[in-house]
């Protein structure tokens, strides 16, 4: 144990860091933090460790005590520069490095990002700062409109560098590097080295102090890894029910694509879970909401793609799940880098079909860690794992028992006569009714025998996407139905996207129209200008004259009862007539998701293509 005291800071710092609740240093503060106050900041340094180790303050720290003792020449232009490869990770190294200098107001900082005005900070810029946090992209259009000059720096800071390469900022730090003073102290954090990265710090760096904690490219001890074996149509139904399986998960699911990762959270969010989503398609405002309301838990599932979560530190994450394995072996050890932080526990989940589980031995060998090959909970363990869960939450409540308590006397009369087992039975039924409806209406699909059955079939590949007759894939309340059951009935209906309807909606839309319950209504499909839906046999009379007597914005509604065919429904074009079209095609569905192929015998990607 190394406390902060030991280290060689000053009293207004360490009075910061008291402030903060921390006397203990991680093992990355404390070796670096002490060497380069003993060198005065006067050499280059990379430093190797996993997120959520402390990098910030084993550079922040020192760096604002060099500051603070050197500061005065030339206050307009900037002594130090932290580069990041993020807004949001270059708001929260702003945020973290305002705290440490709590004692030091003299010492001004900036964060310079896009996504805001470039003449606010352009006008900060010109007040004067000291230190200067940025994304390359906007650090260099401030660059070139003449805001930023280089001259007077005495220390770059590359934090998360190996991000920096894999989102194409090289060359921007590379420009950066040849404009600055060659007395100029480069500071490298990062946790992994790849050779690009390598090739720069032996072009600009002078006999760097190296530091790494950890084995290179190792996974933190403290996540356990765990894989589930699926099948490409029950994905969503093995991630709801590892979801459920959880109770109090606070998460990051990680998915390949924006539009699956999108699909993803409405499907949650259609399902009642509080999930959000965040990728490439979102503008800076809705990236700024989802952020805030995942920090806060009002959403406690946040659906992000691997380019979207980058730079992204929220604490006390849970749970990460995959998905869908990243395609190279760096980013699955990212990801699951966003638990296990601080000294805390985190597992990692990964939802593996059988053609994906060969990547799983060059996993466990990059991360040099077990990866547990598990079996799915089952709906037993889920609903009792939920009732243990919320009984232990109200055994412990404490707060609102005052606001309460003034209520109960008067309501006492309604238990009269139960017994305390058959009251409490009754308390649970209605807390977990949805919950327990999903489990016992539904037909509870074996996903662990079906997934033996599939892998006892290594060499066979999976086959392209064939929904199942419950529904449940990526990109849709359920897919096209591949039979038809004799208490279900299936319907045609003349609304879709460009009515501006999603699948989601269109649910919503039927279900309330028809006055149907959370689970009547199932299989819905949108395409172009038209949908799908299926609903009991005994409620179809009642939804069709419900539906067909209602109108969508002047559209008149019309329904079609139609057979189920082996393979998708055939779809209508416009007029209504029967189309040969599949899937995309015009009068098609547009939607669905395969795994990335790639060629038998090819090797797993190490890094991502560039």
């Amino acid at each position: 144990m190394t406390l902060f005291n030991t280290l060689g800071l000053n009293k207004p710092l360490l009075d910061a860091i008291d402030a903060l609740g921390f006397s203990e240093a991680t093992p990355i503060q404390a070796e670096t933090i002490p060497a380069l106050l003993a060198d005065e900041g006067k050499r280059d340094l990379i430093a190797l460790a996993q997120t959520g180790t402390g990098k910030t303050a084993a550079f922040g720290l020192p760096m604002l005590q060099l500051l603070d003792a050197q500061r005065g020449a030339e206050p307009k232009k900037p002594a130090a520069l932290i580069l990041s490869p993020t807004r949001e990770l270059c708001m929260q190294i702003a945020g973290e490095m305002e705290k440490y200098a709590a004692n030091m107001p003299h010492i001004r900082m900036l964060a310079v990002y896009g996504g805001t005005s470039i003449r606010t900070q352009q006008t900060s810029m010109r007040k004067g700062i000291d230190i200067l946090v940025a994304t390359p992209g906007r650090l260099m259009d401030l660059a070139r409109r003449g805001d930023v000059h280089f001259d007077n720096l005495r220390t770059l800071v590359l934090d998360e560098s190996d991000e920096m390469l894999n989102m194409g900022f090289l060359d921007d730090v590379r420009e950066v590097l040849e404009k600055a003073p060659e007395e100029m102290n480069t500071w490298l954090f990062s946790a992994t080295l790849p050779k690009p990265i390598e090739k720069i710090t032996k072009e600009f760096m002078e006999d760097p102090l190296r530091v790494q904690i950890g084995q290179r490219n190792m996974a933190s001890t403290q996540v356990e890894h765990f894989a589930f074996m699926t099948t490409r149509e029950n994905r969503y139904k093995g991630l709801r029910r590892l979801i459920d399986s959880a109770p109090g998960m606070y998460a990051m699911i990680f998915c390949t694509t924006k539009k699956e990762t999108q699909e993803t959270a409405e499907l949650l969010i259609g399902d009642g879970y509080t999930a959000a989503a965040i990728h490439g398609d979102l503008s800076q405002q809705q990236r700024d909401l989802v952020m805030h309301a995942f920090r806060s838990r009002q959403v406690r599932l946040l659906v992000c793609t691997d380019v979207a979560a980058r730079g992204i530190d929220v604490k006390d994450i849970t749970h990460v799940i995959h998905h869908r394995l990243p395609n190279d072996l760096e980013s699955y050890n990212h990801r699951s880098g966003r638990t296990g932080r601080a000294g805390k526990t985190g597992i990692s989940w990964a939802m593996v079909t059988t053609a994906e589980a060969r990547k799983l031995p060059f996993l466990e060998r990059e991360i040099k860690r077990d990866i547990t090959r598990a079996q799915f909970p089952s709906r037993n363990d889920v609903v009792l794992g939920q009732l243990k869960h919320f009984t232990e939450k109200v055994a412990t409540q404490a707060n609102g028992m005052e606001l309460v308590e003034e209520h109960v006397t008067s309501l006492l009369p309604l238990f009269e006569g139960m017994e305390t087992k058959e009251m409490v039975t009754r308390f649970l039924a209605a807390e977990f009714e949805v919950l327990f409806r999903h489990y016992a209406e539904h037909v509870d699909l074996d996903l662990n025998r079906q997934d033996r059955k599939r892998s006892d079939r290594p060499d066979r590949p999976d086959r392209p996407d064939r929904p199942s007759r419950e529904g449940g894939s990526a990109w849709g309340d359920a897919a096209p139905r591949q039979e038809g059951r004799a208490d279900e009935q299936r319907f045609w209906i003349n609304l879709g996207e460009k009515h501006g309807f999603t699948w989601p909606l269109l649910k919503d839309f039927v279900r309330e129209a028809g006055r149907l319950g959370d689970f009547d209504v199932q299989g819905v499909n949108v395409g172009p200008a038209h949908g799908y839906f299926t609903v009991p046999t005994g409620k179809s009379a009642e939804v069709r004259q419900a539906l067909e007597s209602s109108e969508f914005n002047g559209i008149s509604v019309k329904l079609d009862p139609v057979e189920h065919h082996v393979g998708r429904d055939r779809p209508r074009d416009d007029n209504g007539s029967r189309m040969r079209g599949r899937g995309g095609r015009p009068g098609g569905f547009s939607g669905g998701h395969r795994d990335n192929a790639r060629p038998q015998g090819r090797p797993y990607n190490r890094s991502p293509r560039r």
